[in-house]
């Protein structure tokens, strides 16, 4: 980990790629019950066989495990609250040293985020242990640029479909500016509470009055996940004012019990109607909440919260290499017992954190030139 950087949020952020890792590897193994759909407990832990304590704890542990693995695409909105939270609060602290060079600030971000997207297209079209699940035809000029929401139902998913993230992200980069001027002016609450509203208008006309596809929604058009980014960027805003009093906050327990009450209710709105418009703000927020709330016991554990942290500093090199690997991988797994499977894939969500993660590491320092060395000391 670079000096200065946020332990806690490292460990966040490594705790959630290898979530993600794992559940893309998972849902390619089994395709069990979704924990959000209405009858999840009873489908999957089988109350009715409940005859003894046994049986109860295996339920138990079926609902626990599955749950936990087919829930890893809520660390989208954990990694959009991240992304605003990171911005948000060193451009505060620019903006508290005389302004924020914009200019420079977006051409530092796009040479940051470009290059190893272009490098993981490389690596997937090289590479022989990958799934290719589609052709390499006109649509790999769209997705190099990044601009997946053109012809949204061809380029989307195109290639690797958890590239569809890099989609989002540039469209939320390119609004922060706007954002962050709205938030230095109207304050937080006001601001993340316009954001709320224009998102939630966003989703309900994309679903309701005038139905899209719905991969505008996930992320195709990024109003539909500005809340959550806004959530970050109050977060951000009250982390660079003060950050002893944020950490105790979100660190010592209060923001864990917050995001752990906050978890099961924001399942429940799933089953609500119409409430799929807030699904993805109250899951992202609660998911940041308890994996973040958690994260400053893990950063303490000295092997382990080395290692996390490691993969969240190269979470991005992971995210964009790991998926054709985990569905190829773990096609070898189908049929297999859980009791041989799931050990196989936690090794496979390691590993291809370490590959991805390398990768990340060995760009960057390509990209970075040679090191000058340090002059002799007399």
């Amino acid at each position: 980990m670079a000096p200065g950087r946020m332990a806690w949020l490292d460990v966040t952020k490594g705790w959630a790629i290898l979530w993600v890792v794992y559940f893309h590897s998972f849902t390619c193994w089994i395709k069990p019950p979704s924990p959000i759909g209405e009858n999840f407990l009873r489908d999957v832990g089988r109350p009715e066989t409940w005859t003894g304590a046994l049986p109860f704890f295996e339920g138990m542990g079926r609902i626990i495990g599955i749950g936990l693995s087919q829930l890893g695409f809520h660390a989208v909105g954990l990694f959009l609250v991240a992304s605003g939270f990171v911005l948000a609060q060193s451009a505060m602290r620019a903006a508290q040293k005389g302004g924020v060079p914009w200019g420079s600030w977006i051409g530092s971000r796009l040479a940051r985020l470009y290059p190893m997207y272009w490098f993981a297209h490389l690596v997937y079209l090289l590479s022989p242990f990958v799934a290719r699940l589609e052709p390499v035809d006109w649509r790999l000029g769209v997705s190099l640029s990044g601009f997946r929401f053109l012809w949204i139902d061809w380029n989307f998913f195109y290639l690797n479909a958890a590239w569809w993230y890099f989609c989002l992200i540039i469209q939320l980069f390119a609004l922060f500016p706007l954002l962050f001027w709205a938030l230095r002016k109207w304050g937080p609450t006001p601001f993340f509470l316009g954001a709320m509203l224009i998102g939630f208008a966003a989703r309900y006309v994309m679903l309701y009055v005038h139905p899209v596809s719905g991969q505008y929604v996930l992320g195709g058009c990024g109003l539909s996940r500005m809340p959550e980014f806004a959530f970050g960027m109050v977060l951000g805003t009250l982390y660079a004012k003060n950050s002893e009093t944020f950490e105790k906050w979100l660190l010592r327990g209060p923001g864990f019990w917050a995001g752990f009450l906050l978890y099961p209710l924001a399942l429940q709105v799933y089953h609500l109607p119409k409430g799929y418009v807030a699904a993805d703000l109250l899951t992202g927020v609660a998911c940041f909440l308890v994996v973040a709330g958690a994260s400053g016991f893990w950063a303490r554990i000295p092997h382990l919260g080395r290692w996390l942290a490691m993969a969240g500093t190269f979470s991005y090199g992971i995210y964009l290499v790991h998926q054709p690997y985990a569905i190829h991988f773990a096609s070898f797994l189908k049929g297999q017992p859980a009791g041989l499977a799931v050990p196989q894939l936690l090794l496979l969500a390691v590993g291809l954190a370490l590959w991805g993660g390398g990768l990340e590491k060995i760009l960057g320092r390509w990209l970075s030139g040679p090191v000058a060395p340090k002059p002799a000391r007399p």
